[in-house]
């Protein structure tokens, strides 16, 4: 099935995007995980940090970063990251989708439109994910941060412990308690 050229650009856009904010992220990253720009809640330190928690939103790649210790309860201030660094990105990208939009009152095949869209928006989030991810390796191999790493969408339950690259369940029964299982 031919995609439209349209989702092709604004994945390319994205890539584009994230590859500008490549070195930035990468130095936010590092301060996190060497506990710079780590703000410790009342009656915590943070060699209680047993867990760095990083959950995004798929829809505007805004991430949250946040400390657990060992009883899964969070112990620092929330860090948001990507918060305006992908407006442009959305803006050039809003322009293209609402050309796509155009098209699917034209489009013949329902089902054939949904796979395309469906396969547009897993090759979206593969493009942030990997992306992520490789930043987050080269910041950790810079700090030489131990401590295990949780990367998740903030409505899903299961996630990526970045260390071992293993899938895990993630428990969010309460707002500030994660439990993991590998």
């Amino acid at each position: 099935m031919e995609s439209i050229q349209e989702l092709k650009q604004s994945n390319a856009i994205l890539q584009s995007a994230l590859n500008d904010i490549r070195e930035k992220i990468i130095d936010e990253l590092v301060n996190v995980l060497s506990g710079k720009a780590v703000v410790m809640l009342p009656n915590f330190s943070k060699e209680d940090i047993a867990a760095h928690n990083f959950e995004y939103r798929h829809e505007w790649f805004t991430m949250v970063f946040f400390g657990s210790n060992a009883a899964g309860l969070t112990i620092t201030e929330e860090n948001d990251f990507l918060r305006n660094e992908l407006n442009d990105y959305f803006s050039r990208s809003e322009e293209l989708l609402d050309a796509v939009s155009d098209l699917e009152d034209d489009f013949e095949h329902e089902e054939e439109w949904e796979e395309m869209m469906e396969e547009y928006e897993q090759e979206k989030y593969e493009i942030f994910d990997d992306w992520f991810t490789s930043c987050w390796e080269e910041a950790q191999k810079s700090t030489g941060s131990k401590v295990p790493t949780y990367f998740s969408i903030d409505e899903m339950y299961s996630g990526v412990e970045l260390m071992s690259s293993d899938s895990v369940e993630i428990n969010k029964n309460q707002i500030n308690m994660r439990r993991y299982t590998h």
